[in-house]
């Protein structure tokens, strides 16, 4: 067989083909790295620095007005709350920009942190409960801190003459803040009529540092910035200030001087907005040079790339060689596996090559072939096949033990499932046979009561038959209905379908059509009844509940509606609680007095209902009048 570069290993064709371009790809990467550097650090330095440094510096500055104003105020009394407020204002919104989270400043600079006890200075100096002195010191080292956050910022410069204009700006802002300073302590000195020696030599302090960083800021400022520190800082503001700040300086008192404190904090505060339009103007100088560094870069890196771009297209014809033999076999693979995901087994990768693609070919084609015999295995045993043998190729096929070790699980769950099912099914007929025979046998005990009782009330009505006192014959009456209340739940429990439960509403009403008929009312008393639905009690409750009925009923017949043509009955039954239920009976009749009271005895119906009330676990009132009679039972079912 003839030598192909095709058949060489996948490893030794790649290395072949990537190979010639490695020596110049070397010497490409260490230039490109050297431009992205720089590119990347001048581009964060505009996009993030240069504004980091302006807003600095405008917070900086707006943190001197306040200053200046927090010690007038302090000082005059004609400074007014509002114009100090709408200042502080400006200092917040100066600070919400610096918070800025896309400034990425937390890892260089604190920022806004620094004021974080501005609101409580505030509110002393508005209140007028702190010291003109103290107030300045709190403020100074406010302002010292975005000193040094400027300074941090500015060392990440790059280039030499970048890093100059930034320190000559920084210098500028130096300037600004000693100039602040000194405006202050002549305002507190024009307000109290001097200065002390301790603040004489502050004062001279901060003109020595202002003097200092204006030298080093015309030194390594550029000719265009100093030109417009020039043009901007003059007029009579700046010449009252300085004139002021000379006399100081040369008789090293305040003696003789006639300036206004009101109109030395003005015409300071006119002074510092010009400073800050020359730090305007030197920052944008700043960004100036910083962008023609970013083009110079960018030029740069454009070269490069248009030099990698050639190795890659030489590395991509090369590699073409190598994907032209390959390609076939990805692709023949990558559509027999979509197969293969989509169920079809049949399918099969032709082998081209003896490289480690063509072995891959071999070796999917070999899988196949055993994914395709254990779906057959299991698609028998999915059928109920059991004693189709399995393909087991070793103990590294986890599929076919697997598959194996199923096929026993399976079948050993259908057998012991159709032993269970068995079992299951006579113990299904034992007990719907005994649960038939239990049921006969519980609606022949209900019927048999029930018979017994039709029984005893028969006897009860033949006994009362053959009495000539009508007192006796009251009392039989009275028992027979008892007993038919009684024997009314057995018979509708054997009648229905549920043998230890009675509907309620039902048993009411069949309870008072019996009573109705009994007692020989017929028409001429009517019951409104209102129960709520679904109620049922067993029959330990019926039976107390239903002799309860029978005796509040009867009462309302035979004592309720004496020489009356009409009457009514209202019965109410509600679940108040879960096991406890209200029972409210009531008629339009003359009330107790006439047919018995506390005062006249306690009768066998009023003890019986006492009685009743108890074995329901529960509790009565009586309210009688005129207008009728009425119950309330409260009552518990267990």
């Amino acid at each position: 067989m003839s030598w192909r570069f095709a058949d060489l290993p996948v490893r030794t064709k790649f290395l072949v083909t990537l190979g010639i371009p490695v020596a110049g790809l070397v010497l490409l990467i260490g230039k490109q790295v050297d431009s992205s550097i720089k590119r990347r650090n001048v581009l964060r330095y505009i996009s993030v620095q240069s504004r980091n440094i302006d807003l600095l510096s405008d917070l900086l500055h707006q943190l001197q007005q306040e200053n200046g104003l927090s010690l007038s105020y302090l000082t005059d009394p004609s400074i007014n709350r509002p114009r100090l407020q709408y200042q502080y204002s400006l200092t917040d919104e100066a600070a919400e920009r610096v918070s800025d989270p896309e400034l990425d400043l937390a890892t260089v600079v604190q920022g806004s942190a620094l004021l974080d006890g501005i609101e409580l200075l505030r509110q002393r100096v508005e209140e007028r409960r702190i010291g003109a002195a103290q107030c300045e010191h709190a403020y100074r080292h406010m302002k010292a801190g975005l000193l040094d956050d400027l300074s941090r910022v500015a060392k990440l410069a790059l280039d030499a003459g970048t890093k100059d204009r930034l320190y000559s700006h920084l210098s500028l802002l130096s300037a600004g803040e000693a100039l602040a300073n000194v405006r202050s302590i002549l305002g507190r000195g024009f307000s109290s009529g001097g200065l002390d020696a301790a603040e004489m030599g502050d004062l001279f302090d901060q003109m020595a540092r202002y003097n200092t960083s204006m030298l080093l800021f015309e030194r390594d400022a550029s000719p265009e910035v100093v030109s417009a520190f020039r043009a901007k800082f003059e007029g009579p503001d700046v010449n009252l200030l300085r004139t002021t700040i000379g006399t100081v300086h040369e008789k090293r008192s305040m003696d003789g001087l006639h300036v206004d404190a009101a109109q030395w904090w003005e015409v300071a505060a006119r002074t510092l907005d010009k400073l800050e339009q020359v730090e305007h103007v030197s920052i944008a100088r700043i960004v100036e040079a910083t962008t023609a560094n970013q083009r110079d870069a960018e030029f740069k890196l454009a070269i490069v790339l248009l030099a990698l771009f050639g190795v890659i297209g030489a590395v991509a014809i090369m590699a073409f060689v190598v994907v032209r033999g390959i390609r076939r076999t990805v692709v023949e693979v990558t559509v027999a596996a979509k197969a293969i995901a989509e169920g079809d087994l049949r399918v099969r990768v032709p082998v081209t090559s003896s490289d480690e693609f063509g072995e891959m070919a071999a070796s999917f084609n070999r899988m196949t072939e055993n994914v395709n015999a254990l779906a057959e295995s299991a698609g028998a045993i999915g059928k109920g096949n059991y004693d189709t043998a399995v393909p087991v190729r070793g103990p590294g096929d986890v599929l076919g033990v697997a598959l194996t070790r199923m096929k026993e699980n399976l079948k050993a769950a259908r057998t012991q499932d159709a032993e269970q099912k068995a079992a299951l099914e006579n113990e299904k007929e034992k007990l719907e046979r005994a649960n038939d025979r239990i049921k006969v046998l519980i609606k022949e005990i209900h019927h048999r009561v029930k018979n017994n009782l039709q029984v005893i009330a028969s006897l009860l009505r033949l006994q009362s038959g053959s009495i000539e006192d009508e007192r006796l014959q009251h009392v039989f009456e009275q028992s027979q209905s008892r007993v038919t209340s009684m024997a009314l739940i057995h018979e509708k429990l054997y009648r229905g379908e549920e043998l230890a439960h009675l509907d309620l509403d039902v048993y009411i009403r069949e309870l008072f059509a019996e009573l109705v008929r009994l007692n020989n009312v017929h028409d001429n008393i009517s019951c409104r009844t209102r129960i709520d639905q679904g109620l049922e009690f067993d029959l330990n409750t019926m039976v107390p509940f239903g002799l309860v009925l029978n005796e509040l009923i009867t009462n309302s017949f035979k004592h309720a509606f004496p020489g009356r043509g009409k009457g009514s009955i209202a019965l109410d039954v509600h679940r108040v609680g879960p096991n406890e239920f209200d029972l409210i009976y009531k008629d339009d009749g003359v009330g107790m007095p006439q047919w018995g009271s506390a005062d006249e005895g306690t009768t066998l119906g009023t003890t019986l209902i006492e009685s009743l009330t108890e074995q329901l676990n529960g509790h009565f009132t009586v309210d009688s009048g005129p207008q009728g009679t009425a119950y309330h039972i409260r009552f518990r079912t267990t």
